[in-house]
């Protein structure tokens, strides 16, 4: 083989390994914060939860390493805005954000419920509108409890989840409005997940989550090519059900 020829297939060889093979290449950071179960932060900081690990799995798939970090929200959304940071997960696909973010295909998805306790007579509840048949609570601050504000919904709010998963069961409220998979997380770690039961809403789409990948920082387009062919390796392979399962 001429020097020629080896050079050339050197080059091919190089050009062809992943994102994260190039010498001295640092794993991708990317941020996340508390929104269990998609994204867990403990106490020192440790980042999981199932859209992590999809993440994970999905760019490890390609042969790219990433790390997760944590930072408050209005920090993240600023390094992304002028591309200081490479991504967070997950976000929900909103015009504002269309300007300065690459979003991926989907990672996951949340219902937002109507949950109660088991007894409860729900044969009324078919809309979101129908909650006005029922005492409601929301978490407060939260972008739902917000959407009740929004549509005159009645309700009370509750300081955390913990207080809104136990005024269900414990107390005179019929209705906790939250997101589905969150809820039932948190009431199966408060040992309560066989006291409340879960009814969508005929007229609430699910919302979808994404990575979301700063448009300004280096290398990102081709870093979201990367991603969603890995995520589509590992839902064809059974990776991606297999981590929804086990934080379920």
């Amino acid at each position: 083989m001429s020097l020629f020829i080896q050079r050339i297939f050197l080059l091919a060889l190089l050009t062809s390994l992943p994102f994260s093979a190039s010498a001295g290449q640092k794993p991708v950071e990317l941020f996340a914060i508390d929104y269990p179960p998609y994204t867990i932060v403990n106490g020192q900081s440790q980042v999981s939860g199932i859209d992590v690990d999809i993440v994970t799995a999905a760019f490890a798939s390609v042969g790219v390493e990433v790390a997760f970090n944590t930072a408050p929200w209005v920090r993240i959304k600023k390094n992304l805005e002028h591309g200081y940071v490479a991504g967070y997960t997950s976000c929900a696909r909103r015009p504002e954000r269309e300007a300065y973010i690459l979003f991926s295909d989907k990672v996951s998805e949340a219902n937002q419920v109507a949950v109660m306790a088991v007894d409860t007579d729900d044969h009324k509840l078919t809309n979101l509108a129908d909650l006005r048949h029922y005492k409601v609570t929301s978490i407060d601050g939260w972008a739902i409890q917000k959407e009740l504000e929004s549509k005159a919904i009645e309700h009370v709010k509750a300081p955390d989840m913990d207080s809104a998963i136990r005024s269900v069961i414990f107390r005179d409220i019929d209705v906790l409005y939250n997101g589905e998979l969150t809820t039932r997380y948190r009431a199966q770690q408060l040992g309560l997940q066989d006291k409340i039961k879960t009814k969508r809403f005929a007229d609430k789409a699910s919302s979808s989550f994404y990575l979301c990948l700063s448009k300004l920082y280096p290398g990102n387009p081709e870093l979201l090519e990367q991603f969603n062919a890995g995520l589509k390796r590992i839902k064809e392979s059974g990776e991606f059900d297999a981590i929804y399962d086990k934080y379920l």
